[in-house]
């Protein structure tokens, strides 16, 4: 019996204290997230009221690369410059006919209205000598670059087996901010898309009993953009306040000692009083683009 208690040791041993070094490392990682969301819901209510001051660019940097609007591209190549022109014009959808002001208004007033979910306003103070603070925020959106492209959808139109590249049109939003709540500034990079989509697709037979796809696509309006803008500017004040929440943790955890890990990154949903964690839904930092 000794004997068999010692071999069965030997071998069952190990895994034990394997399962048993799992279940501590992930008492610990716990542990660890939990003190992180401790600090994030503290940083939410210490914060209520904070005034942030919101900067915009004069004017958005606006580009047309799509493949079939390239001077190069043979069916263009062979026009005169007046031809080129106009065949560029016709189709292009939305940069050339984005006005500035419009997408901007529309995209302060979104962020304002969001900034109020959060139990923020939006203010400027820096004329009264107030410096930024844990109540006085800077975000400072310095530069807009939107590019309008063509890229593809695949869709199946209901017939496994069968697929069907479709074209689309899809605009791009390109945003660089610089953030302050201290003495640090903070550089930081989102983008974002807004594409056509295919509503419905589907395969009927020709003569010859060929497959042919039927499309409709709902085409993206300059309308359905400036309606973009209102989502950019959710966005923006969300991205924001969770920057300025996970440096509060960072900064807290540091000072007192606690361990701390880059990978725990939150998001605070104001509408549920929620706190949950991501990793890809956030500003990048410029260091990491």
């Amino acid at each position: 019996m000794m004997m068999r208690k010692s071999l069965s040791h030997r071998v069952v041993g190990p895994m034990r204290c394997k399962n048993l070094l799992i279940v501590f490392l992930l008492s610990m990682t716990f542990v660890s997230c939990s003190s992180h969301k401790k600090l994030a819901y503290d940083f939410v209510n210490k914060t209520k009221g904070a005034s942030v001051a919101f900067y915009v660019p004069e004017e958005l940097k606006k580009q047309n690369v799509r493949k079939d609007c390239n001077i190069n591209n043979p069916e263009l190549f062979v026009m005169d410059e007046a031809q080129q022109r106009d065949t560029i014009e016709a189709r292009t959808k939305i940069v050339n006919k984005i006005n500035d002001d419009i997408f901007l208004d529309v995209m302060i007033t979104s962020f304002e209205k969001t900034l109020e979910d959060y139990g923020l306003k939006l203010e400027y103070w820096e004329h009264d000598g107030i410096k930024p603070d844990s109540l006085h925020w800077i975000v400072d959106l310095s530069h807009v670059e939107i590019q309008e492209y063509v890229t593809y959808s695949l869709s199946e139109c209901g017939v496994e087996g069968y697929a069907e590249f479709f074209p689309i049109t899809a605009v791009n939003v390109a945003s660089w901010f610089g953030l302050m709540n201290d003495e640090e500034s903070h550089f930081l990079y989102t983008e974002q898309d807004c594409e056509d989509y295919i509503a419905e697709c589907y395969y009927t037979l020709d003569s010859l009993s060929n497959l042919v796809a039927n499309i409709e696509c709902k085409r993206l309006t300059i309308d359905d953009f400036y309606n973009f803008a209102v989502v950019l500017g959710k966005l923006y004040a969300g991205y924001s306040y969770d920057f300025f929440m996970n440096e509060y943790v960072r900064k807290e955890m540091r000072r007192r000692e606690m361990e701390y890990s880059d990978d725990v990154y939150m998001r605070y949903d104001p509408y549920e009083s929620y706190i949950y964690h991501t990793h890809s839904d956030r500003f990048i930092p410029m260091e990491e683009k």
